[in-house]
């Protein structure tokens, strides 16, 4: 009979990725893969299924809301209750609190916990950030193992002592590195589509236009390298809840024309061709799966020097590093190498000797050896 092993998670976004790349790439004729997943999945429901046994969807939000996470962690034990898990592997903060609560008198269930970048780390308040680490320190009790995405997550949940380094390990993120084949193809593609000159230099990043990508950043810079380089585009992929105040950002600044909002997209190596520098200039990052992507395409990058990034780029090395909320600094980088093409390809070189730790596979066997030492405990 193949073990149960039961995914939670409420986040979509770059753990709807990491889930959807893991379980594509897991052993299905040796493990039944289920998800209990938010209805922030609605829209990617169909591809889960094409690898997974069964998907339930749970209402589960991102803000704390009392009322409605009892009725998460109801619904989830229900679930747990029916299904009879053999592993129960939880994924971001919300959905392993939810899910360790609901588990919390189940002590036949082995329980993973990956929380995909600690929310301690982000900007919020230093109340918060202590209830958070309170938190985290109670579940991780009811914890089997802890999956830091980065040597700098482990070390800070070393650092405040979330649980014994016994009850943890560093499994870094990774890519599929197969999507990212048709680069020149895709390039060509997508520059056509917005109406991108052969001479025109493209900047961009990948990610929501929230707070922790910082697009206020990103924008700010650009207008400062529009001012010197005519001949640039800024693309952000992706949208958020600050894309209207990037919007009034530009016209106010007269570069509306010259700045491409792609929206939503699930297929990011289609877009990241397109560019010509990749930036990530994040106030908090877990890890920074997208810098990767950037490497598999071959883009020379700017990102800040903050939680997991450090682990990936060397500053100088295979990138530049920035302190957050630099704009000057950042313009001034992004100029440097718009007119140093030999900085952009000595930065490209050295991420294709780095990059082949970062492939899925590697990802994989690591989880493979994890699900099988729980299992023979």
């Amino acid at each position: 009979m193949k073990k149960k092993i039961v995914y939670v998670a409420q986040s979509a976004g770059g753990v709807a990725q990491y889930l959807y790349m893991l379980l594509n790439n897991m052993q299905q004729e040796k493990y039944e893969n289920i998800l209990i997943i938010s209805e922030d999945y609605k829209e990617q429901i169909e591809r889960f299924k094409k690898i997974v046994n069964q998907i339930y969807i749970v209402p589960m939000i991102r803000e704390i809301s009392p009322k409605k996470d009892l009725k998460a962690i109801l619904k989830i034990k229900k679930l747990l209750k029916q299904i009879k898990p053999d592993i129960v592997y939880l994924h971001s903060s919300k959905a392993g609190a939810i899910g360790r609560i609901a588990l919390l008198f189940n002590k036949k269930v082995k329980i993973l916990y990956n929380a995909h970048g600690w929310y301690f780390n982000a900007k919020i308040g230093e109340k918060k950030k202590k209830l958070f680490i309170i938190i985290e320190k109670i579940l991780a009790l009811k914890t089997n193992k802890i999956i830091n995405i980065s040597k700098n997550e482990y070390d800070s949940a070393i650092q405040y002592k979330i649980a014994k380094p016994r009850k943890m390990c560093i499994i870094e993120n990774g890519i599929d590195f197969v999507e990212f084949q048709d680069v020149h193809k895709n390039r060509q593609k997508i520059r056509k589509k917005y109406h991108i000159e052969e001479d025109q230099t493209v900047i961009g990043v990948v990610g929501r236009l929230a707070e922790q990508k910082d697009p206020i950043t990103s924008i700010k810079a650009f207008r400062l390298v529009h001012e010197q380089n005519q001949k640039t585009k800024f693309m952000f992929i992706g949208s958020g809840e600050l894309e209207k105040k990037i919007l009034e950002y530009a016209r106010q600044n007269e570069i509306q024309n010259d700045m491409i909002i792609t929206g939503w997209t699930k297929e990011v190596q289609k877009y990241i061709p397109a560019l010509d520098i990749a930036i990530l200039p994040s106030k908090w990052e877990g890890f920074g799966l997208v810098l990767i992507e950037y490497m598999a395409c071959d883009k020379p990058i700017i990102a800040s020097k903050v939680g997991g990034i450090a682990n990936i780029i060397k500053d100088g090395e295979n990138g530049y590093l920035i302190d957050i909320e630099d704009v000057e600094t950042l313009a001034n980088k992004i100029n440097f190498l718009i007119n140093n093409k030999e900085k952009q390809n000595y930065f490209i070189e050295n991420n294709k000797k780095s990059r082949k730790k970062y492939d899925i596979k590697n990802v994989v066997n690591q989880h493979l050896k994890l699900i099988e030492e729980n299992l023979n405990e």
